[in-house]
């Protein structure tokens, strides 16, 4: 993994050389500035060495006749295979690395005339890319189809561009203004979707873009989703289908010419990762991976005994690493998570997560993680909400429902409340309901995209997720908390086979025997008995805890704290009150959510660079 940048701007190199000071934290083990022989562009890559560690694999790289030049972020699965067959079509390599398989295929589809997006989407992994054609003085910015890897794009004067892995970068070329605009669907999403990303002229690429630059004329092609190339029509597949894909999609994850660790934990998908791991390290005769779980005082959030027991099963070496507890810590780590995402970010996992990979870094530079999983084999309670909306709920007489939900309040099980208030209307009201994360009426927080649900509104919630909310949140903590400490976190469970095995599965199969029941078919062999039937906490911290203790650090006693967090919701003094009441009681996640979204929109507004240590005389 790297960090890389760029920009159009004539003789640009200093400049280049400035972003890529500010991305070397994603690229420890080397930098390098390459700039056009008539100033047209300039490209920089800091580059974390995973695969093939000699001198001759540094970025940016050149082709022989030096016609193309790329930078490059991220793995191609199974690179050492797809070299060899091109080897054998005839291509000559001066590296073992994948980015120069990439910078081969691409270059030789342009020369053919040939469209580069079909040759990128044969390639499994994640990655983001900038090749730039001196031939003709064109550009190609692209990012992978699952949007891991981020790709962000700066407009510049007279048609000129930037890019760069990271917003942060671009300060070294231009100021960076909030784009408050995005507030109604940040708040509803925790994240902000792209291409939108709170800075005002900065675009994330969607994930599938192939975008072209020449001239200061821009056009965009799309490299095709795995899961939209999934042969519907055949046999459904079996768990021995998926088994095999997920086993080849972890072997080549693990083909890396670093130590590799993996993240566990009580639930399924990592944990099936770490067995296939260690199955394959033994089979190869190599070291066991580590293994790494965040431990939690609460033993309602705490699944170390959990991952304990697996890792014993397993022969793994656990590594335990402690929640932060302290409001300063905590407020630390989520205005460094603020700095390195660029915009509002409200998931507040992404302390845990940084925290985590930190400590991960410690001991390996390749992690696998499970990610993904419960996007594509029908993991989330909310499917299931849908299904039963589908089959049940939705021939009830609307009034009915309506009133149903009106009797049964917000204080009430969440779960319950939820899917009444969702399914009181028609299916695109319950999918908004359903899939708005923020219950502040006052708020008018609304998703950034409806999908037309014309077929099932469960594959409509499966696809959501999988396309929108999994690289807009989950994704892109992977990223930027692992690159944050020089960590490259490898996700078995997208690689592209198994995405389009799962596509091929309709949801209510997904969902046939309870959640996941595919994956849970083809991996428990290779799990402790009872692992599979154990109840997956989740990775998430005391969110109502952390609120009340972050919040307090900050502004002191409540009238202060009431007025800093809502300073812009139009809002009676009286509901300001309740909902924090609400927030913080332990009672309502929702809420909670809701609230912490709004403190961290406010410290998100405050990060122009100055000191944000200033609660010492609140706390």
């Amino acid at each position: 993994m790297c960090g890389i940048t760029g920009s159009t701007q004539p003789d640009d190199y200093s400049a280049v050389d400035a972003m890529l000071q500010r991305l070397a934290h994603r690229g420890p083990d080397g930098s390098g500035v390459w700039s056009d022989p008539n100033g047209k562009i300039a490209l920089g890559c800091a580059r974390l060495a995973t695969t093939d560690l000699t001198a001759p694999a540094n970025q940016p790289l050149v082709s022989t006749d030096g016609r193309f030049v790329l930078v490059f972020n991220g793995y191609i699965a199974g690179h050492r295979r797809k070299i060899q067959a091109a080897t054998r079509n005839g291509m000559t390599f001066q590296t073992r690395n994948d980015a120069e398989l990439v910078l081969q295929l691409m270059s030789d589809a342009i020369r053919q005339g040939n469209d580069p997006a079909r040759v990128l989407q044969t390639l499994s992994g994640q990655y983001a890319i900038a090749l730039w054609d001196v031939a003709q003085s064109c550009l190609w910015l692209a990012r992978d189809p699952l949007g891991i890897k981020p790709l962000y794009v700066l407009s510049r004067p007279v048609g000129h561009i930037a890019f760069a892995s990271e917003i942060s970068a671009f300060s070294a070329v231009s100021p960076l203004v909030d784009d408050v605009t995005i507030k109604p669907a940040y708040l509803a999403h925790l994240f902000v979707p792209s291409p939108k990303t709170g800075i005002d002229a900065v675009e994330l690429l969607p994930p599938g873009t192939l975008m072209r630059w020449q001239a200061g004329e821009v056009s965009t092609g799309h490299i095709a989703h795995p899961a939209y190339r999934a042969d519907k029509a055949s046999q459904l597949p079996t768990a021995g289908d998926l088994l095999s894909a997920v086993r080849q999609s972890v072997a080549d994850a693990m083909d890396a010419d670093c130590e590799v660790g993996c993240l566990v934990s009580g639930g399924l998908d990592s944990a099936g990762v770490a067995a296939l791991a260690c199955d394959i390290a033994r089979e190869r005769g190599q070291n066991i991976p580590k293994a790494f779980v965040m431990g939690f005082d609460d033993p309602a959030l705490d699944e170390t005994e959990a991952a304990q027991k697996l890792c014993r099963h397993l022969g793994q070496e656990l590594h335990v690493v402690a929640a932060p507890t302290q409001p300063s810590d905590i407020y630390q780590e989520l205005v460094a998570a603020l700095r390195s995402v660029g915009g509002p970010f409200a998931n507040p996992s992404i302390v845990l997560m940084r925290c985590l990979a930190k400590a991960v870094s410690g001991d390996v530079k390749v992690c696998l993680s499970g990610d993904g999983g419960d996007e594509l084999f029908g993991g989330y309670p909310r499917y299931r909400a849908a299904q039963h909306y589908e089959t049940y709920w939705r021939h009830v007489p609307r009034p009915l429902r309506r009133l149903t939900a009106k009797m049964y309040g917000a204080g009430n099980r969440r779960e319950i409340h939820r899917f009444l208030a969702g399914g009181s209307g028609a299916r695109n009201h319950a999918f908004a309901v359903w899939n708005n994360r923020c219950v502040i009426p006052e708020c008018d927080a609304r998703i950034a995209q409806h999908p037309d649900i014309g077929g099932s509104l469960t594959d409509a919630m499966m696809h959501f997720d999988r396309d929108v909310t999994l690289p807009g949140n989950q994704l892109l903590m992977s990223d930027r908390c692992g690159m944050a400490h020089g960590l490259e976190y490898r996700l078995p469970l997208l690689g592209h086979d198994v995405v389009r095995i799962a596509a091929a599965v309709p949801a209510k199969q997904h969902l046939k025997y309870g959640p996941k029941p595919l994956w849970r078919q083809a991996i428990t062999p290779y799990l402790p008995a009872g692992h599979v039937q154990h109840h997956k906490i989740g990775f998430n911290p005391p969110v109502a805890t952390w609120l009340l203790g972050v919040a307090r650090y900050l502004w002191g006693d409540e009238n202060r704290i009431l007025e800093a967090i809502f300073a812009d919701v139009a809002i009676t003094q009286g509901h300001k009150t309740a909902y924090w009441k609400r927030a913080v009681s332990g009672k309502d996640l929702d809420m909670a959510l809701s609230v912490w979204a709004l403190m961290v929109w406010q410290i998100w507004l405050g990060l122009d660079g100055s000191d944000m240590g200033r609660a010492a005389d609140t706390a």
